[in-house]
């Protein structure tokens, strides 16, 4: 065993930064609570290195072997021996040099196109830093023994400046017990406040003076050197493009010395810049968005598209935003930022008293991306023009349900008729999903003194596997799932199993109580007034019955129907209620039902409630039999 391995200092540390951290507020703390394991024996760690045939680096190997086989470490701790041999799922190659360095991009090893390339040969995984990031540490080649932080798909690949494992380590510890704001360890540089300080003054790169100014974030307060540092510099970067967390020293120095530094940048013309700022801004936002709203809104004309996502949310709550205000945006924007922005024009309060806006939209043919995104913004209104465009829309793809089979993937061609066929899929269904919406602003309008009728819904999945999502089969018969939910509870879990059987129960039955209720939903969206159905089987109906999420037509085949009730939800249409001729009693409490006349062809009907319900030509009612509740 080596005599220099400074455990004791070691042990130290470890009791010093869990005492600072006693809350475990450290990103990762909670997983090891600054708990080392027992330390490996040497059997088992020269068991490991002739697995992979190497010597471990010999500050990582001390460690395992005198303070512990993983635990208490950056993130969400160190690996176990044992860990890290279940993630070592590659080749680790120690005679060869790795392909990981410094001065590596990831961009250029994704690039590579060796057939016997393997970017991770000498990396050894020796911690998590959660999701697809992880910790290497490098067995072989001229950095043997330095950490790597490498994300599982290559996607992003950075060398912590320490020289080797321990180094690295007892940083980590360092940095905690003093009660750094660490957020990813190891991406700012190490060093005390005058450390830093005298890095960014022999700074050759202005790489280098950012990364200075982010490291000293770290501190929970600066001292008066740092902040006296901090004011000296501000004019160095009034008008450089990137400022790092300046901004974030000068709030934590003084908020009006921050907002001083925003507004001279703002004079300069660095417009997208400051708006990212107070976006990010670490005061009060609100307070901040009212203060800049006017000059955004004033210069919102030459602020680049992708500040468009940033600067419309910053306007609407700093004093209100109107679509004529903005609409010439569109015009500016591409691409994703076109998309977005239509989605933020959608949200706007007055947004509904501009549909001539999204109808040249809904007539696009070519972009279809474009005309998704304008099907998912425009308002919902009943408007018969916006009706009319809903419909031309589902006729421009009238063959869109159909599925292409059997694919060449090889076939660029074949490929691009495939997707050309999604996309027209998507738009079809998203028409579709609109229309809905629509009809259902019809049917079911807000009114202000009304609760308003629950809209229901089914999960996506239930939808697919009822087969509610196929066209409706030829002389079918629906039948909504939530009869068949009502059906099942009358009969005690049992529902019929053949049509014949289905034809018996649909003449026979009495009494049908349509009601919400936890039996009948999943859940409810009570701001919204939407409900989720329960499915009613896991199995389809049997032929030529079929589920139908709209059509209540079924009642009408109840010929023997004497009580109805049907609350607090809306439904697609009424017009099955002349056929229920033995109808005596009718609760339609807090529906959307509206038009009396339709109980004129009731010729049993004796009571009735319609409480809550938006009702014309009430004369119907004028019947000195009927019992009615208003």
């Amino acid at each position: 065993m080596p005599e220099n391995f400074p455990l004791v200092q070691l042990q130290k540390m470890l009791e010093q930064a869990r005492q600072a951290d006693a809350e475990y507020k450290q990103f990762g703390a909670n997983a090891h609570k600054y708990q080392l394991n027992p330390p490996a024996s040497l059997q088992a760690v020269e068991a490991f290195e002739q697995q992979i045939g190497c010597t471990l680096p010999k500050a990582y190997r001390n460690f395992l072997l005198q303070a512990g086989n993983g635990g208490a470490g950056p993130f969400y701790g160190l690996f176990s021996l044992e860990q890290t041999q279940g993630w070592l799922d590659w080749p680790l190659e120690p005679a060869e040099t790795p392909y990981l360095r410094p001065d590596a991009e990831a961009v250029e090893l994704r690039d590579l196109q060796d057939e016997d390339y393997n970017w991770r040969r000498g990396c050894l995984p020796i911690g998590s830093q959660g999701d697809t990031y992880f910790t290497y540490l490098l067995i072989a080649g001229p950095h043997r023994g330095r950490v790597v932080y490498v994300e599982y798909e290559l996607s992003w690949l950075f060398f912590p400046r320490e020289p080797d494992f321990l180094t690295w380590y007892t940083r980590w510890l360092r940095e905690v017990a003093g009660g750094y704001n660490i957020r990813w360890f190891g991406l700012n540089l190490d060093g005390d406040e005058a450390t830093l300080r005298r890095h960014y003054a022999q700074a050759a790169s202005v790489a280098e003076k950012l990364l200075a100014l982010n490291s000293l974030t770290k501190f929970p307060a600066l001292s008066a050197a740092s902040q006296d540092f901090v004011r000296s510099i501000v004019p160095d970067w009034l008008q450089e493009e990137e400022t790092g967390s300046l901004t974030a020293l000068l709030y934590q120095i003084d908020p009006a010395l921050y907002e001083h530094f925003l507004d001279k940048r703002w004079q300069a013309g660095l417009y997208r810049q400051v708006i990212y700022e107070i976006y990010h801004s670490p005061g009060d936002k609100q307070a901040l968005a009212e203060r800049w709203h006017a000059r955004i809104l004033a210069k919102l004309a030459e602020i680049p598209p992708e500040s468009y996502c940033i600067a419309l949310p910053i306007l609407h709550k700093g004093g209100g935003l109107k679509l004529e205000q903005v609409a010439f945006l569109l015009d500016k924007a591409q691409g994703r930022e076109k998309y977005d922005l239509l989605l933020t024009f959608g949200r706007l309060p007055d947004a509904a008293a501009h549909l001539d806006f999204w109808l040249p939209l809904l007539a696009e043919r070519e972009d279809l991306e474009l005309l998704h995104y304008a099907l998912l913004s425009v308002p919902r209104l009943n408007d018969a023009r916006l009706r009319e465009a809903l419909l031309k829309v589902q006729a421009a793809f009238p063959y869109a349900q159909e599925q292409l089979y059997h694919i060449d993937y090889q076939d660029k061609e074949a490929m691009a008729r495939y997707q050309r066929r999604s996309q027209e899929q998507k738009i079809y269904r998203t028409a579709c999903t609109v229309w809905r919406d629509v009809f259902h602003e019809a049917i079911n309008p807000k009114v202000a003194w009304l609760p308003r009728p629950f809209r229901l819904e089914m999960r996506r999945h239930d939808v697919h596997d009822l087969r509610m999502d196929l066209p409706a089969p030829p002389d079918g018969i629906p039948l909504h799932p939530l009869i068949v939910l009502a059906i099942r509870q009358e009969t005690g879990g049992r529902l019929p199993a053949t049509a014949w059987d289905w034809q018996k129960k649909l003449q026979q039955l009495k009494r049908l109580r349509l009601e919400l209720s936890d039996n009948t939903v999943l859940s409810w969206d009570d701001e919204n007034r939407r409900v989720t159905l329960r499915p009613p089987d896991e199995h389809p109906l049997p032929a030529p019955y079929y589920y139908d999420l709209h059509d209540w037509s079924a009642i009408s085949r109840m010929s023997s129907l004497r009580d109805l009730r049907i609350t607090t939800m809306a439904v697609e249409d009424f017009s099955f209620l002349q056929h229920c001729q033995e109808l005596r009693t009718l609760s339609l409490y807090n529906t959307n039902f509206t038009d009396c006349r339709l109980l004129l062809a009731l010729p049993k009907l004796k009571n009735v409630d319609l409480r809550l319900c938006r009702l014309t030509h009430t004369e119907a009612l004028q019947n000195q039999q009927l019992n009615c509740e208003l």
